[in-house]
């Protein structure tokens, strides 16, 4: 059955289409100039008069014409064929993904838990299944509320309810808050210029810098070591945002943003939805910033600079 699922492969079809047109365009021609030479010596015999005309490249041009927009015709077809099969791909894979990532964090707390009631526990392993339990349920958090996130951003018809916050005083609070769940042997480096005032979605910028602190702390090694820095810049802010994590080969640069696009690396398997960057993104963009990612390629860390409009003063 396998083979039968290649042949009708949008590739396979696509260069068979090509083929066929191929065949069909050189029976047209021989066909053409077959006629034509009957044509004249019929008219040798009838019309002698007609045999110096030459040949009809009308009729030649015209044939031709027509096949061309057949070809064309086929094309636009083949293009949209191969658009919904990728959609069907990208379908299949989505929610693999997010099934699996929903069913890991289930099953390491139903495991904890029917550990706890099989037998009692000594007090500190009772915390420690608690903290894990905990992290998983955080976890399912995130991915849940990602996965409204994203559907809010692309379903939405009006503008987010937005508020002059103390932006320099909000980034120093969440990453101190977020520095406690490094863990041990990481660094988080803060350089954050005081009374920075920026009009935005506190909630929506807050999943935002989360999704930009777990793609650093996912694609890092066992030590994070993360460096954020927010500087003004005439009537704007700059903030960077840089890890010396595993890096983003260069062809990859383009597309991380795109929502469910995951880089991948052969016997890599870590986790995600494809999602985070595409939150980041949104939720700039909405806020009449624009962002760019920047990497040297593997091994070399990863930055991002996103720049956003300063609070008017009223």
């Amino acid at each position: 059955m396998k083979w039968i699922k290649r042949l009708f492969h949008p590739l396979i079809a696509f260069i068979a289409i090509q083929l066929v047109w191929g065949v069909l365009v050189l029976f047209w021609i021989s066909w053409f100039l077959d006629s034509k030479r009957e044509f004249r010596n019929l008219a040798k015999h009838y019309r002698p008069e007609l045999v110096n005309k030459g040949l009809d490249w009308t009729a030649l041009l015209g044939g031709l014409i027509l096949l061309l927009v057949v070809l064309a015709g086929i094309y636009v077809l083949f293009l949209y064929w191969k658009r919904q099969y990728d959609l069907y791909r990208q379908q299949k894979n989505i929610i693999s993904q997010v099934t699996h990532e929903l069913k890991s964090p289930l099953a390491s707390i139903q495991l904890h838990l029917e550990t706890i009631r099989l037998r009692p526990l000594a007090p500190e392993k009772t915390e420690q299944f608690l903290d894990l339990m905990l992290d998983d349920v955080d976890r399912l958090n995130h991915l849940i509320s990602n996965l409204l996130m994203a559907a809010k951003l692309e379903q939405r018809t009006r503008a987010s309810l937005k508020r002059p916050i103390d932006f320099s005083a909000f980034l120093a609070a969440y990453f101190e808050r977020k520095r406690m769940s490094l863990p041990e042997g990481s660094s988080l480096s803060l350089d954050i210029e005081e009374n920075i005032t920026v009009t935005c979605n506190p909630e929506e910028m807050e999943t935002a810098l989360r999704n930009l602190f777990e793609n650093a702390t996912l694609y890092s090694p066992t030590s994070p070591e993360i460096s954020i820095t927010l500087r003004r810049e005439g009537k704007r802010c700059h903030l960077t945002f840089q890890d010396r994590g595993k890096g983003i080969d260069p062809e990859h640069l383009k597309k991380i943003f795109r929502m469910f696009y995951r880089v991948r690396s052969h016997g890599e398997n870590i986790r995600g939805t494809g999602l985070g960057l595409y939150i980041v993104k949104s939720v700039i963009t909405a806020h009449g910033g624009k962002i760019k990612v920047t990497s040297e390629g593997l091994g070399t860390g990863t930055t991002f600079h996103i720049s956003l409009p300063l609070a008017e003063k009223s």
